[in-house]
């Protein structure tokens, strides 16, 4: 019994040793990756176990612009944990990055430990993305190619029964990092129908494969409309049936085809498919077949006739509705949004001319009555201010005038006044000169007076002279 205490003892004590051994603190240090692209990043990480407290840094040297951190911390209640450090760098040029760890940590027992690694990481040139867009394999499930499959060979074709309904295109791809469109499961109509399997290289470069699959129609129905060569659809299994139309059949060329037709309207529209394997809706009467194009504004659908609108100052031009083209009316020298059309209003089976705008994307019935008051209004308007024009016009010539004609008077009167100042300045000279004359001939006149008056006095002053003597 004693033997067996001792040996429990032994292995609780054992146990405890391990525990404590391998409580001291430990780390491992890596890097992302050992190889990388120039411009590319590379992260750094150490991760520390049992540790309490750490001094740690990481040192970054070599091809990278430089991502070196370092940190120094403790657990906040003492006791160990595992955390983990890390630095990311960009690699700037082709060479080497290297990585140097150094610190140390400590556990919650004091245990120290010295932390020492380096790691280098090389640093490689770009390497250029794949311009691989081939195909591996491409197969339509149950039937064969024709030709057999090539992938430098962009077109196929493939002929199946005319019970078929859907066919399922599968392929795989020559390079891993290129992607492939235009797979699975699609529907198909007797005659000619037409698929694309799209393959895009990591580059962006695409490449196109062709798949034409004809479902066999032992007795086509072939028409022509336009100068173009259509086949009538025999099914309407895959067709969307158009707004406001209810499905019936109708009987072309001995056969009981599908027709949708408006109850309003009375339009009658089968399914028609061209070589290319496009199917498209035309409007069927009296065995004439026209091309149908419907519009759907949200408000209104309606179905465009192309009757000529002549109303003044709308001029004819096209434009495209939802993907269709359209005939319409744009009004002179205004570079707006809205448009004339006519067309025929399937919800109540009327006929009107409608603005459509292009922004809004609606319409609604023109009245054209209100369009031509506002018009004779705006030719009133237009007519008062010319006459308006006018009036105001001719006063202004009429005041010019005025003013002309005041500035020839004055220029009269300033001549006549200059040729009174002139004669004015005459008779004053004249004047002046005659008092001139007076004065001198009296100046004159009153000299002889003095000169007689001195002779005089000379012969009384010789007199008593010789009176003396």
């Amino acid at each position: 019994m004693k033997i067996y205490k001792y040996f429990f003892t032994f292995l609780f004590l054992s146990f405890i040793n391990l525990t404590i051994v391998s409580a001291v603190p430990s780390y491992t240090f890596s890097v992302s990756s050992s190889s990388i692209t120039s411009d590319s990043r590379v992260t750094a990480s150490v991760t520390v176990k049992n540790t309490a407290s750490w001094n740690i840094k990481i040192t970054s040297a070599g091809n990278t612009n430089g991502c070196t951190n370092s940190w120094a911390d403790a657990s906040t209640d003492g006791k160990n944990l595992t955390k983990t450090f890390s630095v990311t760098c960009k690699a700037n040029s082709t060479g080497t990055i290297s990585f140097v760890l150094s610190g140390d940590i400590t556990d919650e027992n004091y245990n120290s430990k010295n932390l020492s690694s380096t790691k280098t990481v090389k640093v490689t040139a770009p390497i250029p993305d794949s311009t691989v867009n081939e195909l591996k394999s491409l197969t339509v499930d149950e039937y064969e190619l024709m030709p057999t499959f090539d992938p430098d060979v962009l077109e196929y074709s493939v002929t199946v029964p005319p019970t078929t309904t859907k066919v399922n295109i599968g392929a795989t791809k020559k390079d891993s990092k290129s992607s492939i469109q235009g797979l699975g499961e699609f529907p198909v109509e007797e005659g000619t129908n037409n698929f694309k399997v799209i393959v895009t290289a990591e580059s962006g470069a695409k490449r196109e494969y062709s798949i034409i699959v004809n479902v066999e129609d032992t007795n086509p129905i072939k028409v022509s409309v336009g100068g173009e060569e259509y086949s009538v659809l025999k099914t309407s299994r895959n067709l969307e049936i158009p707004s406001l139309y209810t499905e019936s059949t109708i009987n072309i060329s001995g056969f009981d085809v599908p027709v949708f037709i408006n109850e309003i309207t009375n339009i009658k529209l089968v399914a028609l498919k061209d070589i290319k394997g496009s199917v498209s809706f035309f409007i069927y009467k009296e065995g004439e077949y026209y091309k149908y194009t419907e519009i759907n504004t949200g408000n209104l659908i309606i179905y465009p006739t192309d009757k000529e609108i002549n109303i003044k100052g709308w001029d004819k031009t096209e434009i495209n509705i939802n993907n269709n083209n359209v005939l319409a009316y744009k009004y002179q020298n205004l570079n707006n949004n809205f448009y004339l059309l006519s067309g025929i209003n399937l919800l109540d089976g009327k006929e009107n001319i409608y603005m459509y705008d292009e922004v809004e994307n609606t319409m609604q019935i023109f009245n054209n009555e209100l369009y031509e008051v506002l018009l004779n209004d705006n030719k009133f308007y237009l007519y008062f201010i010319l006459g308006s024009f006018g009036v105001i016009l001719l006063c202004l010539i009429i005041i010019i005038s005025l003013i002309h004609s005041k500035g020839k008077v004055r220029k009269s009167i300033c001549l006549l006044e200059k040729k009174l100042e002139s004669r004015d300045r005459e008779i004053n000279m004249i004047k002046q000169m005659k008092e001139n004359h007076k004065k001198n001939k009296k100046d004159k006149k009153n000299k002889a007076i003095k000169n007689i008056d001195k002779e005089e006095n000379d012969d009384t002053e010789t007199y008593n002279i010789l009176k003396d003597d």
